[in-house]
C-alpha cells in the first residue's frame, strides 16, 4: 500500500504573523513534520510562545519580532534567520488582515494600508529570501491568501483587491523563481482563529449558524489543519506544484458572509460619504 509522507526533517521555515491563530498552526504543523521554525509578528509575547511550542516538539525555533510592512524590519528577519541556521528552506507569507468597512467609507490611506499588509508584505520579503533559495537551488513560498480574492464580499473590497493581488503575484513568481523555487498560495475561507472567535462573541447568536450554515461543508476551518495542508505544500510530496492557488475554504461559491451590507441610498449617499 502506498503512504505520501510529509517529511520536512531539517528544514528551515520562517512564517510570519505566527504569533496566533493560523500562522501559529502553520509553524507547528511545520515542526511536527520536522522543520526549525522562525516566528515572526509584531508582538514579541505571542510569536516567543508560539516559538517555545515548536521546542517542545524537538525543533528549533527563534522568535524574530517586527512589522512585516518595513524594510528594515524584514532585512533584520532574514538576517536572523542566516545567522541562526545557515539557510532558508521555506517562506509562509501568513501575515495580514483587513479593516471592515463599505467601499465609499473606505479612506485612501486604509486601502494603501491593507494592500501593504496583505500584498506588498509578501512580495518585499520573497524578494529578500528568494535570493538564498535560488543560491541553494531548492525553496518554497507560501502565500496566505483568501477567498475574497476571488469572491465578492460587501465591507471587504480592499481586502479582495489585495488578496487577489497575491494570487497573481503568487503565479508570476512560481514562473520567474522556476525551476529551484516552488511558489503556491492557500485561500481561505472561514478559520476559527482568536479573531473569529471574538467576532462569534461580540455578534448576536445567529451569526455563527448562518456562517457555517453558508458554507457547502457546513463547518468552520480549524488553523491546525490548514498547517497541515500548507507542509503538505512545502513538502516534496507536492514537488509538481506550482503556481498553485489551492482553495481550503469548505467549498464557498460565495460570500458566506451572514449579513450584507445594504444598497445605497441615492438620496443621502452624497452627505453620508462627507462630500
Amino acid at each position: 500500500m502506498m503512504s505520501i509522507s510529509v517529511d520536512l526533517e531539517g528544514k528551515v521555515a520562517i512564517v510570519t504573523g505566527a504569533g496566533m491563530g493560523v500562522g501559529e498552526g502553520i509553524a507547528l504543523a511545520l515542526a511536527k513534520a520536522g522543520a526549525n521554525v522562525v516566528c515572526n509578528a509584531r508582538t514579541a509575547a505571542d510569536i516567543e510562545r508560539t516559538a517555545e511550542r515548536v521546542r517542545t516538539l524537538g525543533r528549533d525555533a527563534i522568535a524574530v519580532p517586527g512589522d512585516v510592512t518595513v524594510g528594515s524590519d524584514l532585512d533584520e528577519l532574514v538576517a536572523r534567520t542566516i545567522d541562526h541556521f545557515g539557510r532558508i528552506d521555506l517562506l509562509i507569507n501568513n501575515a495580514g488582515g483587513t479593516i471592515f468597512n463599505s467601499f465609499l467609507d473606505v479612506s485612501d490611506e486604509e486601502f494603501s494600508f491593507i494592500f501593504d499588509w496583505n500584498t506588498r508584505s509578501s512580495f518585499m520579503l520573497s524578494k529578500r529570501v528568494a535570493p538564498y533559495m535560488i543560491r541553494q537551488q531548492s525553496g518554497v513560498i507560501i502565500n496566505v491568501s483568501s477567498a475574497v480574492g476571488h469572491l465578492t464580499a460587501r465591507g471587504m473590497m480592499a481586502y479582495g483587491v489585495a488578496k487577489a493581488g497575491l494570487d497573481y503575484l503568487t503565479r508570476s513568481m512560481a514562473d520567474e523563481l522556476a525551476p529551484y523555487v516552488r511558489v503556491n498560495a492557500i485561500a481561505l475561507g472561514s478559520i476559527m482563529t482568536p479573531a473569529l472567535e471574538r467576532t462569534l462573541i461580540d455578534s448576536d447568536e445567529s451569526f455563527g449558524r448562518l456562517l457555517t450554515e453558508k458554507t457547502p461543508l457546513r463547518s468552520i476551518g480549524d488553523a491546525n489543519k490548514v498547517g497541515e495542508t500548507v507542509a503538505f505544500l512545502c513538502s516534496q510530496a507536492a514537488d509538481y506544484i506550482t503556481g498553485d492557488v489551492m482553495r481550503y475554504d469548505g467549498g464557498l461559491q460565495d460570500t458566506n458572509l451572514p449579513y450584507r451590507l445594504p444598497d445605497y441610498d441615492p438620496q443621502t449617499v452624497i452627505a453620508e460619504s462627507g462630500e
